[in-house]
Formats: C-alpha cells, structure tokens, sequence
C-alpha cells in the first residue's frame, strides 16, 4: 500500500483492513484494530472473518460482500463488515463500522420519544392550559416584576415544550389525515399573528402580497397545516437580517398553492440548508453553534403528509423560503363523503381546472402574437 491510501485511511472513522487474497492483512488502521483482533503478516484473527476473506479471495462469494461479526468483550458490540475489492491491485479490503453504537443511539431516540409522549404530554398541556389564568391573576394590582418575569419565562418555556410535543406526534406512526377545507390566505393571517412579536423583536418588516386574491383551497388538517405555516414563517424571520424586509407572497400555480418568504441580500450555505431540516440543528439563542431548536423538521414532515413541501431556493439578490401544497379535492378521502361534501369537492377541482386551462390559453395567445 502507498502512502497516500495509508493516510487516507488513517483519518476515517471507519475500520479499514486491507488484505491479500490468500488472508494474509497487510494492513489495518487504527479504528478496525479497535474493532477486531488483527496483526500485520497474519489472517483475520476472527474466525468468521478469516473463512469470509479467503472465501472471497478464491471468488467464491460475489462482492461486495457483507457479513457481520463481534467483538471479543464481556459485553460484545456487533460490527458490520464489507469485503470489497481494493482500489489498486488485486488485493481485497474489509470495512468495519460498529452497528451497536448506530442500534444504541436509535433506541436511545425511539426512547426518548416514548417517554416524552408518555409522560410529558400531559405535564405540557396542563401548563399551557393554566397560562391564561395566570395572566389574568397578575393583571391585578399587586403583582410584582418577578412574577411577570416568572410568567414570561414560563409562557415561552410552554411555547419549546409544545413544539417539542408536535414533533414527536408528526415523526410518530399514525399520519395526520383530515380533510377540513383551507383557505390559505386566511392560514396565513392567523400564522403571522403568531410570530409578529418576533420579527418586531428583531425588527423585521413583512410585506405581504397576494392575501386578498381569490386562491383555490387546500384540504387537510387546518391545526396541523397552522402549526406548519407558524414554523415555516418563524424560520423566515429568524434567518433575515435585523432591520430586513420579507416579502411573503402567496399564488396559485398550476394546481398548486405557493408561498414565497423572501429576504433580499442573505446567502445560505449548503451547511445551513440542511440544518434547517434537522430537528435541533439550528437555535433561537444569540451563541454560535448552539443546536437547540426544531428548525424545518416540523413543517417538512407535516407539509410532507400534505402532499406538499418546504424548501429554500437561492436568487440573484436574496433567499427564498418556499411552501407549496397542492390544491383542489384531498388526496385521501377517509371517512365517506356527504353529498354536501362531494358538491364542494367537485365544484373546488372545476374552478381549478378552469384557473389551469385559462392559463395554458393565456400563455398560447401571448406565444401567437
């Protein structure tokens, strides 16, 4: 082996043993000795990996191959192993990687999203549910700074652990599936009204296009699609720039509904775009690098069951914050329609087959002139 390919793999998280094609390792780094029992100038130690290598070695099995094994402690790990063929020659190479610590972790999760459906959630709404009395009771005379400050910190508390609540429900095993019929627009009002004490925090100014044109409806759960469209937009305020405009534009395409949050003059990375989707990949606190709030997870996987999306798109002189969610009659239809239903269903798809047609004559008349 060169020494490119031994530094190479010295640096990767992933054990790396490279072998001859009659067993014997001419090489191992740091992080497969740390998985499996290996010495330079002898076979595999393990004895499935000895018999795999050399089966491979005599073309008996079809690489790559995979095949696990387990460490040699009182409490063994188990190890994914690959045997792959080497990237130069006609040597061979095994990839270890440890599934035990991928298991734990994922169980770890699964864990704790039981255990926050289990026991917190009502601990959660029993807090939310008392907070308008309390600030009926500190509205009387007499009530001092310190239980106001108390009373804030309790509210925007509620606010973390509700959204941490909504999480586990739409990453959980039953689907949102209503059918109520949404006017977007209106969605929109009541969504801003929920986040203008941010963007005045950070004074950002939004400027709203399109809310009083006539749009086709959406179909599906309005709490749910609220809490989308309240995440979507608190996302759009939290990346603008302190003193920024937005402009939040909404408009039919095609069959589609869309939703346009725009902030002039920001970039984002690739690194912050994924974040965005990453449940506590991004925070609200002031500190770089902290990991603490819910970001685009929750409208992404709400807007996902929908059968729409969320996404960020980059222009020429700024960013765009984009919700879309098909419009007309619901996908799914679970319980059986009224004939009340069915007219309202009918008469939706009619106008919006309409909206679509006169488009396409539209755009032809334009191409003819």
């Amino acid at each position: 082996m060169n020494d490119a390919f031994r530094m190479l793999f010295d640096q990767v998280k992933s054990g790396v043993v490279w072998v001859q094609r009659n067993g014997v390792v001419r090489y191992a780094n740091k992080a497969a000795v740390q998985m499996t029992p290996v010495m330079l100038g002898q076979p595999m130690m393990d004895p499935v990996a000895e018999r795999t290598v050399k089966a491979a070695g005599q073309n008996m099995l079809t690489l790559p191959f995979q095949f696990e094994l387990t460490t040699q402690e009182a409490h063994p790990d188990s190890i994914r192993a690959v045997v792959i063929n080497a990237p130069v020659g006609n040597d061979l190479m095994v990839v270890l990687n440890n599934v035990s610590e991928e298991r734990w972790y994922s169980q770890a999760l699964e864990n704790l999203i039981g255990y926050i459906d289990a026991e917190m959630a009502q601990p959660i709404q029993t807090l939310a549910g008392k907070l308008p009395a309390i600030g009926q009771m500190l509205s009387r005379p007499g009530a001092g700074p310190e239980l106001h400050a108390l009373a804030d910190e309790a509210a925007g508390l509620s606010v973390k652990l509700g959204k941490l609540h909504d999480l586990v429900n739409v990453f959980g095993a039953s689907a949102i599936r209503r059918d109520e019929r949404i006017l977007l627009p209106d969605l929109l009002r009541k969504a801003l009204d929920e986040v203008i004490h941010l963007a005045d925090a950070r004074n950002v100014t939004i400027a709203t296009h399109g809310l009083d044109t006539e749009l086709p409806p959406v179909y599906g759960s309005v709490h749910w699609l609220g809490k989308a469209v309240s995440e979507y937009l608190e996302q759009s305020i939290r990346s603008a720039q302190p003193g920024g405009l937005i402009n939040l534009a909404v408009q039919a395409v095609g069959t589609r509904v869309m939703v346009r949050a725009r902030n002039q003059g920001l970039f984002v990375s690739n690194h912050e775009r994924r974040s965005a989707y990453v449940p506590f990949g991004v925070g609200d606190s002031p500190k770089p690098g902290t990991r603490q709030g819910i970001g685009l997870a929750l409208s992404q996987r709400i807007l996902e069951q929908h059968g729409g999306s969320v996404r960020i798109e980059d222009d020429f002189d700024g960013v765009d914050f984009v919700l879309e969610i098909p419009a007309g009659a619901p996908a799914t239809q679970d319980a059986q329609l009224s004939v009340e239903q069915a007219q309202r269903y009918a008469k939706d798809m009619s106008e919006l087959l309409a909206r679509s047609m006169s488009k396409k004559v539209n755009l032809a008349g334009g191409k003819g002139e």
